[in-house]
Formats: structure tokens, C-alpha cells, sequence
């Protein structure tokens, strides 16, 4: 068996550009260095090692050589020329070796089956990582040390691309990887990769929910589909409706004068106790199923959105707008003043900065302008305006 020094200097080699990337030139480190590496700077360990290093310059045939002061013949430094006789010696593949194998495991992914839609850009991604790992480059999302877990990555790739309909991801994640909470877990690398592959990052673009697409909503609302009217008005507390029963929908009707998009559900709640005839309806960022309710809401109905006044907020209605299509005003969104101001992080002042420059909130530009020179969030939370003055704006509108 190698001795550790042989070892150290086999992982100093494979963490160098040589080791890395096949650079066609030497390794050399020091050999102070090379002995602490291996846990042998002083004493019985460094004699031994010495020793072994000796032998193994011998037997190397110029493969490793010690560089010694001309004067004293104090060793200076290792060097490695070629990396065959070093791993041969310890019994480990070259690094060489390893990249052409992770290389190939690249192109057999490239045979494996996904989608038509997407076999082309499957391949040219598996192509590109198979040259970056000839040439010893990162292969994200996957790691060059890991099969292991390279191969639950593939499997849990190919397994989301080739997902049909639509299901939980918990009911996902145990068909694909056998593990219910896996596909939570790789999420973020399963992103990174469907993104490159596809141009769609999430989880839920190939049918796998967090959970399901539902809307919450109260008030006058009643849905037609198949000939038959579903009536909600005079239910007393909310609702949450399927998606799947609004894309059977022909078409809704309300007897409200407006709708209010709510950003938060335990302020939704409260104005669900004291709805004075309006259709609330919860969302933040709007899912599929919010959308599909307003292309079936009438044109002419007003809309207002009531949420945040935090740069987040504010983002939110600019995206309640881009994908409603509706002209969708503020309610009570004006910024107010904290006792204590909390300047807006970098990342904030970058969002606000954005929603000044988007066409989709031209009207607000003078107020997003000077909350942003305020420099501060201010008092932003919509639980912090009393729910009475929420009721008495919806009331003005109708």
C-alpha cells in the first residue's frame, strides 16, 4: 500500500490547473507543504515519509522528482511530470481518466428519452457539459465528485421533463425519486438546469405543484358552466375554487361594482367578515387560477389591489396588471412613515428603481420616484391600516 505521502501529493495533484484541466505542464509544490499535507512535518512521520518519497523518486523514472539546493541538497520542492506512474502507484485512476469518464457518463444522458419538444436542446446541454468536463470546468447542477448523487439528479431530471399531467409535487417526487420530500430537496439545482434546458425553471411549468392551483374569494360570485349556474353570493365565508372547475367554466357573473385583489390572507380574512359587497379575492403574485377567474370576470368591472406598500408590494400589482391585462389601482397603497425608518436594502432599491422604468406602472412613476428618495420602507405593512378604513374605500367604490 502507498504510503499517505504518495496519496497527499496524488490530491494536491488532482486540485491543481495539471490535475484539473490536463494543462500540459508540471506540478510542483513545496515540500514543506507536501509533508504537512500528509500529517508528517515532524518526527517518526516525517522520516518515514521522507523515506518513502526517497524510494519513490527512484522507482518513478523521472515521473517525480525532488528539487534540491544546489549548495545544501536541502529538498526544495516535488515535482509531478505526467500524472500516469503517480496514480498508478497509489491505485486510483488519473485524473485524466475520471473527466473522460464523466464525460461519457454526459453522452449516455443524451440517449435518455425526454420530451420531442425539448430533444435538441437536451442533447446540446449534454453536449456542453461533456466538454467542460474533458477540459475539468464546472458541470452544474451536477458535481464532478459525486456519482452518486449525479445520478438521482439525472433521474430526477429527466423524471420532472417527462411528467404528464398534473399531480403534487410530494406524489412527484415519490414516483420520480422514491423519497417524497426529494424533489423539494433538489429543487434549486432542478431549477438552474430545466431553465437551460427548457427556458421554464419551475417545478410547476411541467405540472408539479406545490399544491393545488385554487382561488380564494368571497363574495358575489357565481359560475356557469355546462348549462348550470353555481352560486357563491350567499356563502358566509370564503371560498376556494379549483382551477380545474374554472377552466370547465363558461363564464362568471358577480352583482359586485368591484373587485379587490388582497395581498395578504390574514387581511383578507378580516374583510371577509365585513365584506360590504365587493369580490375579494387573495393572491400575491398571480397564479394561473387567479388569471383564469379575471379573463372570466366582465371588462368593465373596477379593480383595486390592496396589499404592501414595500417595494414587493408594489411589484406585485405591477404583475397583477401584466398578466390580468386590466388596469388594476392601489387601494390605500400610498406609503406612510414609521416611527423608526428602515432603509431599503440594496435588492429593494434595485426593484424600485425597475417598477419606475416599467411601462406597466407609468401612472405611479411620481410616487414610486419620491418613495424611492425617501430611502425608507416606511410603515409598510397592510395590517397596519385599520380594517374599518378598508371597508369604508370599498364601500366609495360601488
Amino acid at each position: 500500500m502507498a504510503h499517505p505521502i504518495l496519496h497527499a501529493l496524488a490530491t494536491a495533484y488532482a486540485a491543481s490547473a495539471a490535475g484539473r484541466g490536463g494543462a500540459a505542464r508540471d506540478f510542483i509544490i513545496d515540500y514543506e507543504k507536501l509533508l504537512r499535507a500528509a500529517g508528517a512535518a515532524d518526527g517518526d512521520e516525517r522520516e518515514l515519509a521522507e523515506s518513502h518519497l526517497r524510494l519513490a523518486e527512484r522507482e518513478a523514472g523521472g515521473s517525480l522528482v525532488i528539487a534540491r539546493q544546489p549548495r545544501s541538497g536541502l529538498p526544495e520542492t516535488v515535482r509531478v511530470t505526467g500524472e500516469a506512474w503517480l496514480f498508478a502507484t497509489i491505485g486510483q485512476p488519473t485524473p485524466a481518466a475520471q473527466r473522460d469518464s464523466l464525460a461519457a457518463w454526459f453522452q449516455h444522458a443524451a440517449t435518455l428519452t425526454v420530451p420531442a419538444q425539448w430533444a435538441a436542446a437536451w442533447h446540446a446541454w449534454c453536449a456542453a457539459l461533456a466538454q467542460r468536463a474533458r477540459e475539468g470546468g464546472p458541470v452544474p447542477p451536477f458535481k464532478r465528485d459525486d456519482a452518486a448523487g449525479n445520478t438521482e439528479l439525472l433521474r430526477a431530471l429527466t423524471g420532472v421533463l417527462n411528467w404528464l399531467g398534473e399531480s403534487l409535487v410530494r406524489y412527484a417526487s415519490v414516483v420520480i425519486c422514491g423519497d417524497s420530500k426529494r424533489l423539494e430537496t433538489l429543487s434549486a439545482r432542478l431549477s438552474g438546469a430545466l431553465a437551460e434546458i427548457t427556458g421554464q425553471g419551475a417545478l410547476e411549468s411541467f405540472g408539479i405543484l406545490p399544491k393545488p392551483r385554487t382561488v380564494l374569494f368571497h363574495g358575489p360570485l357565481a359560475l356557469v358552466m355546462g348549462g348550470r349556474t353555481v352560486d357563491f353570493t350567499a356563502l358566509p365565508g370564503p371560498v376556494s375554487l379549483s382551477e380545474t372547475n374554472l377552466l370547465a367554466a363558461t363564464a362568471v357573473t358577480t352583482g359586485a361594482a368591484a373587485a379587490l385583489t388582497v395581498e395578504n390572507e390574514s387581511v383578507f380574512l378580516e374583510l371577509a367578515k365585513r365584506n360590504p359587497g365587493v369580490l375579494l379575492v387573495q393572491t400575491s403574485f398571480p397564479g394561473s387560477g387567479v388569471r383564469r377567474l379575471f379573463e372570466l370576470l366582465p371588462a368593465g368591472l373596477i379593480c383595486r389591489h390592496f396589499g404592501d406598500t414595500d417595494p414587493a408590494g408594489f411589484d406585485i400589482l405591477r404583475d397583477l396588471r401584466e398578466k390580468t391585462g386590466r388596469a388594476i389601482q392601489p387601494l390605500l397603497m400610498d406609503p406612510r412613515p414609521a416611527p423608526v425608518a428602515t432603509a431599503f436594502s440594496e435588492q429593494e432599491r434595485q426593484v424600485l428603481q425597475r417598477l419606475i422604468e416599467s411601462p406597466t406602472l407609468a401612472d405611479l412613476r411620481p410616487l414610486l420616484a419620491a418613495y424611492l428618495a425617501g430611502g425608507a420602507k416606511g410603515d409598510f405593512e397592510q395590517e397596519g391600516i385599520p380594517i374599518a378604513r378598508v371597508v369604508a374605500a370599498l364601500g366609495a367604490l360601488g
